[in-house]
């Protein structure tokens, strides 16, 4: 049994129409799908935007799921390093938590080496490219290149995100190995319009939409970009989920140039 964590429906929708058949996950206060992919079941768990709900809905995951022998936390990420492309592709190897203060936590979850290797290695042979480095997990949406860069100095990370370090937590106290693996939606400089029009479950919210787009009329130039970007980091999670479900020997996943990892 592989559990993987997405927070909105877009993240996961390319790899959902892969797979032949899908099935409702039928667990209490849960929702998402499940599926069998080369032998191995998959349970896909959606659970909305940040730390806190991320974390709610793997305790209550674990609590029904028995089994578990990989746990992925997947979806969209900011770059905070230069290098890094909408729908570059990152596989942590540790994830730091930015507080509400604006400071690092002490708690740094780290990830298996030996996992972190194996999912690296089905993602080369699928000719997959990825980055290995840490993942920064905020309380809030880091929205300017200013405070991007300022937490890449700061912590070190090359991502961020809202969810990875809730799950990851979640996942070491039940002792289940932890991998993130998360694709690139904004450059580091790219400033992220929008997020008030969304919802915790990543639905846009008419009303706030409406009210938004008024205020911020510039935004309706930049918003068929952000889609682009969306598509190119969505499939490539998709490409990276079905890379490690065949272990690397998928032949329908894309081919992407030579495998490398790039410095961090």
């Amino acid at each position: 049994m592989i559990v993987v964590f997405y927070a909105f429906a877009r993240e996961i929708a390319p790899f959902k129409r892969r797979q032949r058949t899908c099935t409702p996950l039928a667990l209490d206060g849960l929702h998402g799908f499940r599926t069998e992919i080369d032998g191995k079941q998959f349970a896909v768990i959606g659970h909305g935007i940040g730390r806190r709900r991320a974390a709610e809905t793997a305790r209550r995951a674990f609590d029904l799921i028995a089994g578990a022998e990989l746990v992925i936390g997947t979806g969209v990420v900011g770059a905070l390093s230069s290098g890094l492309k909408p729908g570059d592709l990152i596989l942590a190897d540790r994830v730091l938590t930015l507080n509400a203060d604006g400071g690092i936590d002490e708690r740094v979850t780290v990830m298996s080496d030996a996992r972190v290797r194996a999912c690296g290695r089905s993602l080369a042979s699928a000719g997959i490219s990825y980055s290995t480095g840490a993942i920064l997990t905020s309380h809030r949406v880091l929205a300017s290149g200013i405070e991007k860069r300022r937490a890449k100095e700061g912590t070190g990370a090359i991502a961020v995100d809202m969810e990875s370090a809730g799950i990851a937590a979640e996942a070491a106290a039940r002792g289940l190995p932890f991998v993130a693996i998360r694709a690139v939606l904004d450059e580091v400089d790219d400033e992220v319009v929008g997020a008030e029009m969304a919802d915790e479950d990543g639905n846009v919210r008419p009303l706030a939409a409406t009210s938004y787009l008024l205020r911020n009329p510039a935004t309706m130039l930049k918003l068929p970009r952000m889609m682009r970007n969306l598509s190119r980091a969505t499939a490539a999670i998709a490409d990276a989920l079905t890379a490690i479900a065949h272990e690397g020997k998928d032949p329908a996943a894309t081919k992407h140039a030579a495998a490398k990892k790039r410095p961090r």
